[in-house]
Formats: structure tokens, C-alpha cells, sequence
């Protein structure tokens, strides 16, 4: 009986994996980041990118384009391209500051 469950788990695991789904918490299944410029002030955001962009959809609809962090207004902001708009999105709170149409 213990050899079969073993086999399952290993069987399992293994089909798992060759199709592609990862097994576990941390194993890399995060998306790819769209982060452009301001790769270099990432250490001093609070929230993760991840967030600004869930904020950032919530206030605009559209594609999800690139991603920027930057100073705005003495603040430091997740500029988020989404559909038409650039929203920007506070990096310390995760709050939408605005959103105003692209250029």
C-alpha cells in the first residue's frame, strides 16, 4: 500500500509538472513584469507592482501596457498604461492618484 501512494504522489508530480503547473508557494509563477523605467527605485516602493496594476485596472479599462515608477508630485507613483489612460498609482499606499488620457 505505501509503495502505490508513493507512486501516485511521484506519478502525479511529474504529470503536473509536464503540463505545465507548478507545484507549491514560490515556485515562479508570478507573471513577467512590465516594469520599463524606474527599475532602479523598486526598493522604495511599498506596494508590488503586481498591486499597482490591480489599482490601476479597477480605475481604467483596456489592454495593460507598460508599466513605469516615477516621481510624481513629490510622490513616488506606478504609472500604469491601461487601454487610453496613464494611471497613476500611488507606490507607498496603492492609491489611484489619477488617470488622465495617453498621449
Amino acid at each position: 500500500m505505501r509503495k502505490s501512494i508513493i507512486l501516485t504522489a511521484v506519478t502525479g508530480a511529474a504529470v503536473a509538472a509536464a503540463a505545465g503547473v507548478a507545484l507549491g508557494a514560490g515556485s515562479g509563477t508570478q507573471a513577467a513584469s512590465r516594469l520599463d523605467d524606474g527599475k532602479d527605485l523598486l526598493p522604495q516602493a511599498t506596494i508590488s507592482e503586481r498591486q499597482a496594476i490591480d489599482a490601476a485596472q479597477g480605475a481604467a479599462s483596456g489592454a495593460l501596457n507598460e508599466v513605469d515608477l516615477e516621481h510624481y508630485d513629490g510622490k513616488l507613483v506606478y504609472n500604469v498604461d491601461v487601454g487610453t489612460k496613464d494611471v497613476k498609482v500611488d507606490a507607498a499606499t496603492g492609491r489611484v492618484l489619477g488617470a488622465t488620457s495617453d498621449d
